[in-house]
């Protein structure tokens, strides 16, 4: 599985299944040469370097998804919790101490196959104890928020402060204090992910895990590298990479499995279709939606870069490094719905404005104050990622409720009914792909989004 496609051959396979969203021609060369029909989306110079290819980050030599269940402290039921090998604690030289865990795990947040590997709807306190560690270990993340826990509770959203371990800015820097609101993502078919977390800030998984071990079971802005070891990550991601929806889709990780090309040519090989509304939803799909949902059978989006060289895994690097995939300003961030807030909290019910310095294409720096999620920006820096988010995969949709990165639309009716309004058509991209559907292609649509 450490095999990586070749984009040209990928463009044999989607140049068709393609065409009906992008105009392209049925070409090898269109594609292949340089994406041309597809980079016609946000296409700012921080996209330039991103190709239209059917790669994903390969699982890493010698990993072991057994152990990797164990540490994420799923109980082999894939269910239930066991934290016997799951917990992140001890003396550690990065930490300058001991590490006292809050008894959170990764399954804390990522609750077993039954919810897809996420939260359940909220309240959450409706199926899960008050003295369940996602509840007693809230200031791991929240750390002293007064809002935290009914955002955790009510909404099911996390606080997360993007930039927190990263020690190279000083504790009053903004970009430290700068923080998100947001749900915690089902990790089904994360296999096909390119960039990791809602905004694509990770490259990688391990990037990824060792932030959350970090950040949600202990409440420093301390690390503590040693005690997350290279292994660790590697056993983690093979466990989560091989949680997929239909066994089916493991072909396209794999350009030499005898399904990858049909897989590729056939964006809707194993989305199984019964009735004419949801073969009409389909085409109402294809028009107005694979544009930024164009991966095959999966319904992320394409756009990536190779993270790191061939594969191999840097620790020693403290920071995110974005833009390994496209994002997206939808305008759900601007809509907050939830109201939430996103000032700093200095403590006895003082909260101060947090003023990013944000700069623009042109070299200029704003000032940018921030009242709603600034999406991708907060850890680019760059004015141009305001409001972006990378495009989540498709398949089980019905089961995922509720859906954004807020949680601020509860069934797939409000979800279409988003992207068929002002919200979505004023957005930035809105703008450029705009949705226009009648009463009955809506109900088509939901009735294919249900069968994914």
């Amino acid at each position: 599985m450490t095999t990586r496609p070749s984009r040209l051959l990928f463009a044999a396979g989607l140049t068709a299944s393609l065409s009906a969203c992008t105009g392209a021609r049925d070409d090898l060369e269109l594609l292949g040469a340089a994406g041309s029909e597809i980079k016609v989306t946000n296409s700012g110079t921080h996209n330039l370097h991103l190709e239209e290819s059917l790669r994903f980050n390969p699982t890493q030599p010698g990993a072991d998804p057994v152990r990797g269940r164990a540490l994420f402290g799923l109980a082999p039921d894939s269910d239930a919790e066991d934290k016997s090998q799951a917990i992140f604690e001890g003396p550690s030289v990065a930490f300058g101490g001991t590490v006292v865990s809050n008894q959170r795990t990764c399954f804390t947040c990522h609750r077993g196959l039954e919810v897809e590997l996420g939260l359940p709807p909220p309240p959450l306190s409706a199926s899960v104890s008050l003295d369940d560690a996602l509840f007693t270990g809230l200031h791991g993340d929240a750390q002293g928020d007064p809002d935290g826990m009914r955002n955790l509770d009510e909404l099911a959203l996390i606080k997360y402060r993007p930039n927190r371990f990263n020690l190279q800015r000083a504790e009053d820097d903004p970009f430290r204090k700068v923080f998100f609101w947001r749900k915690s993502i089902r990790l089904v078919n994360l296999a096909f992910s390119n960039g990791f977390l809602h905004d694509a800030r990770a490259r990688t998984m391990f990037e990824t895990d060792r932030g959350a071990v970090f950040s949600h079971t202990q409440e420093s802005d301390r690390r503590f590298e040693d005690l997350f070891t290279v292994q660790d990550g590697n056993d983690l991601e093979a466990f989560q990479f091989s949680q997929l929806s239909d066994p089916r889709l493991a072909a396209l990780r794999d350009p030499s499995h005898p399904m990858f090309r049909v897989l590729a040519r056939d964006p809707f090989h194993t989305v199984r279709i019964r009735t004419r509304a949801e073969e009409r939803g389909k085409k109402v799909f294809q028009r107005s939606c694979m544009t930024c949902h164009n991966v095959p059978n999966v319904f992320n989006n394409l756009s990536n870069v190779e993270a790191l060289g061939n594969g191999e895994t840097d620790v020693k690097n403290p920071v995110f490094g974005p833009s390994v995939t496209r994002t997206f300003n939808v305008g759900v961030s601007e809509r907050n719905r939830h109201g939430l807030r996103f000032s700093h909290h200095a403590g006895g019910g003082v909260f101060e404005p947090i003023v990013l310095p944000l700069v623009r294409e042109d070299g200029v720096i704003v000032p940018f104050k921030v009242t709603k999620d600034i999406g991708l920006a907060a850890t680019t820096g760059r004015l141009e990622d305001v409001g972006r988010f990378k495009v989540p995969q498709l398949r089980r949709l019905a089961r995922n409720a509720p859906y954004f990165h807020d949680n601020s639309a509860m069934s797939l009716e409000e979800v279409v009914d988003y992207f068929n309004g002002d919200f979505y058509n004023k957005s930035k991209d809105g703008r450029r792909f705009p949705i226009r559907l009648s009463r009955a292609q809506r109900s088509d649509l939901i009735a294919f989004l249900k069968v994914l």
